[in-house]
């Protein structure tokens, strides 16, 4: 193995600290996928000694389709790791990789004259380019296969090479052989979200909601959404009622046009059936309507405006009083009309209250009965901590908070999972950029064990710091909410030449690969049956619960082991 190149899987972070020997465990030279799934792994680069700063290209080359970025840092200010739990690559603020902003995968390389006679050495066409030093090692991420096509069985060699930019020459060059494997994973079965903030994307590039430059960036969001595996995409047919204080409001969203007429109110769905469509172009399968009622414990209405943009309903309405009662009947019978027309009548569930807790039981069951009828059998799903509302026959398929998921056994067959992040509870599932990957990846093995129907998090691209004030630029301020760095967002706002708005995570090709691997489990328990699978999943990762965290590239030994058995 090289000096300057060396190629580690997906599940390692280099930290820019980071020596030889922290990486001689983790180097690879071959791995395997099923066929019709991505396949990650990283090149660490350095320079020859004696170089501060040497301009450098990296190449990839394969007969497989390719995705290459070059891997950036973002500087967390704070680690939120109070009580010592494991799963964190450090406890201290610095820098962690997490940014992955794309580059060619073979990108040409031109020469031309310096003033001073010297060749000049460039990557054409590549904007995100890379420079070594010596004293630290610099990553790229190599993504095989990144839309998921179907790839024909075999070994293919997958080749790195390190080009210096001063002087052209070829520094270091390494191969890893990926078997792909004749199986095909199953289409994800499950509900899996990410919430999208309609406000969030228009603060972040300056557009109008739901204009011509907003939906050009919407596409491209959501594309990147679905291609790294989500299906469910929050419909704001209202402003959603989330993290925001009593007499405070977020940017109207509002997908639906309420007119007023003395006293008859009527619907327009211009925009949402727009607004669906486009998503559902983009890959979205399913669609989760924006809570009916307010964010913990149902006491109110959302805010509703009226097409005169005045506001009809908020804070001061009475959750279950008879007039928002009598207007969300209408307008859910109104919805339902239009959810059939557009298709997703079959594909739609509903939100009546985020987070509602024991003691908010009573104004639940008030919201539940005031549009029992006008939800048409379509399931409620809401996420809780507390199985009595499944248990009073509330809602259908509670999403239960990852630490509380426990209580939902043997009680509730049709549960979702989700978490907040930065639990006290100790090594639950989490997605902090100071995380380790494998305290991330787990989730998919978490998903298997408790079969979850769905797997829901709050944030996608939630910039803003709590109750939906102050927003930060996770580029340059990765610890706006709560200091959680990454918590509330996969993706990073950007404004690259080509016209890019989107940048993938790490962190994001994580929650894919966890996706990936539910996926693998559910295909090996249709050959050797589900007890056989989870006693192979405890052979590596012992007693499986929510609290599980793998160590080192035990979660990739485990995916070779599953893939072997599917081979």
């Amino acid at each position: 193995m090289s000096e300057l190149l060396k190629l580690v899987s997906s599940q390692y972070k280099h930290l820019p600290h980071r020596t030889d020997e922290d990486i001689c465990g983790r180097i690879i030279d071959r791995g395997s996928c099923l066929a019709n799934e991505p396949s990650s792994f990283q090149a660490l680069y350095r320079a020859t000694e004696g170089s501060v700063c040497l301009p450098v290209s990296v190449r990839v080359e394969s007969s497989l389709p390719l995705e290459t970025y070059r891997v950036d840092y973002v500087a967390v200010s704070c680690v939120v790791n109070p009580y010592g739990e494991r799963g964190f690559e450090a406890d201290s603020p610095g820098l962690y990789p997490d940014c992955l902003m794309p580059r060619p995968s073979a990108p040409e390389i031109e020469v031309l004259t310096h003033p001073t006679g010297k060749p000049l050495y460039f990557e054409r066409n590549t904007e995100y380019q890379l420079n070594a030093t010596d004293r630290q090692y610099g990553a790229v991420w190599i993504t095989v296969n990144p839309d998921s096509h179907p790839l024909s069985e075999g070994s293919y060699p997958i080749r790195v090479s390190l080009y210096s930019l001063s002087d052209g020459s070829l520094l270091s060059e390494e191969t890893l052989t990926l078997r792909v494997i004749a199986a095909s994973a199953p289409e994800l079965d499950i509900y899996y979200t990410n919430w999208f903030y309609v406000d969030c994307l228009c603060d972040a590039f300056g557009v109008e909601p739901y204009s011509e430059e907003f939906y050009a960036i919407f596409d491209e969001h959501i594309r990147n959404m679905t291609k790294h595996g989500q299906n469910t995409l929050l419909l704001p047919a209202f402003t959603p009622p989330l993290d925001t204080a009593v007499g405070d409001s977020r940017m109207n969203v509002q997908l639906v046009g309420v007119k007023r007429r003395g006293g008859d109110i009527s619907f327009d769905f211009t925009k949402m059936s727009e607004f669906i469509r486009r998503a559902r172009a983009c890959g979205i399968k399913y669609f989760e309507h924006s809570h009916l009622y307010s964010q913990w414990g149902a006491l109110h209405a959302p805010s509703i405006y009226d097409e005169e943009g005045v506001l009809i309903f908020g804070d001061d309405t009475e959750a279950a009083g008879e007039e928002y009662s009598s207007f969300i009947r209408a307008y859910l019978k109104a919805f339902t009309e239009l959810a059939r027309a557009e298709g997703i009548e079959r594909r739609t569930i509903f939100h009546l209250s985020d987070e509602p807790e024991s003691h908010h039981l009573e104004n639940y069951r008030a919201a539940r009965r005031a549009v029992e009828k006008e939800l048409c059998g379509a399931p409620v799903c809401d996420a809780m901590s507390d199985p009595v509302f499944y248990l009073e026959g509330l809602v259908e398929e509670p999403i239960c908070r990852a630490p509380s998921i426990e209580s939902f056994e043997g009680v509730c067959p049709t549960k979702w999972m989700y978490y907040t992040g930065g639990y006290r509870e100790s090594c639950c599932s989490d997605r902090q950029i100071p995380n380790t990957s494998a305290l991330t990846r787990v989730l998919g093995v978490q998903l298997y064990r408790y079969e979850a129907r769905g797997f829901l998090q709050w944030g996608y691209n939630y910039y803003y710091d709590r109750l939906s004030r102050g927003f930060g630029d996770p580029l340059s301020a990765a610890n706006t909410y709560k200091l959680y760095s990454g918590l509330s967002y996969l993706c990073y706002p950007i404004r690259s030449r080509n016209g890019q708005h989107i940048a993938t995570s790490i962190r994001e090709k994580l929650m894919q690969e966890a996706m990936n691997d539910l996926r693998a489990l559910k295909l090996l328990e249709e050959r050797i049956g589900r007890e056989q699978v989870m006693s192979l999943c405890e052979s590596y990762l012992g007693r499986v619960t929510c609290k599980t965290i793998p160590e080192g590239e035990t979660l990739r030994e485990l995916r070779e082991a599953v893939n072997s058995l599917l081979a």
